[in-house]
């Protein structure tokens, strides 16, 4: 036999390395983050967690260069839940397509996490994004599992933005991230959960700006704004046969 047990099965690495599986990866659009990420990208098939103190912090810039890729590979965006919704026109100008682009508000947080699975379950998405509601019983352990478990039978990126208390609570997400302001254009990202070695270092980020943005003008700073901490907009609310895409 072997000596080498990554030959036994692709879910067992060595502590030092990054482990490697048959998921495919989609860069981040960052390469000092890609260097750290099993695999050189964004896990498909697989739970990611984005921890976050508060909203409003450059967390959606800091997923644009992903959701400008997809977009322009024709394959949909399914954000359900967000607590902020940037006007239209500033997905436009970070290059992300809108006819991808499917936002999903419902009033009850039971129909929210419906929302999710169907969704989920779909497997018609190049992407999904989804708040958890605050109820404990929402977001417990189990409920996790079965969303992990429904991502692993999916082809596409499935996000989930949680509290960053939540760090201290165990979670079968495959990689979880922390993420922090250093200030209003840079983000720390601590990847606290990965296969392969702990990462004591953050891992520092410069936010994309606007295409054609090369400076910061009046301009791309009231974008850049309007991304970050844009104003609550009415959505209609969608029935459920109106959810599954």
């Amino acid at each position: 036999m072997s000596s080498d047990l990554s030959n036994i099965h692709p879910g067992v690495w060595r502590a030092h390395q990054l482990a490697i599986d048959s998921s495919a990866r989609i860069p981040s659009g960052f390469s000092a983050l890609d260097q750290q990420l099993p695999g050189g990208g964004w896990p498909t098939r697989n739970l990611i967690e984005l921890l976050l103190k508060h909203h409003g912090i450059g967390e959606l810039r800091f997923l644009m260069p992903v959701l400008r890729k997809l977009t322009l590979e024709k394959k949909k965006l399914v954000l359900i839940g967000a607590p902020l919704l940037p006007l239209t026109p500033v997905f436009e100008q970070f290059g992300v397509a809108l006819n991808q682009v499917h936002l999903i508000q419902t009033d009850k947080p039971q129909d929210r996490l419906w929302a999710i699975e169907q969704v989920l379950q779909s497997d018609s998405f190049g992407a999904l994004f989804m708040w958890l509601p605050e109820e404990k019983t929402l977001c417990s352990p189990t409920v996790l599992r079965r969303l992990q478990y429904q991502a692993t039978r999916s082809q596409g990126l499935s996000f989930v933005f949680r509290p960053i208390r939540a760090q201290m609570q165990p979670s079968p997400a495959s990689l979880r991230l922390c993420l922090t302001a250093q200030n209003p254009n840079t983000l720390r990202v601590h990847l606290i959960k990965r296969r392969g070695p702990v990462l004591e270092q953050p891992v520092l980020i410069d936010l994309p700006k606007p295409q054609g943005a090369l400076h910061d003008t009046p301009h791309s700073q009231e974008l850049v704004r309007a991304l970050d901490r844009p104003e609550l907009q009415t959505i209609p609310q969608p029935t459920r046969s109106q959810i599954a895409i």
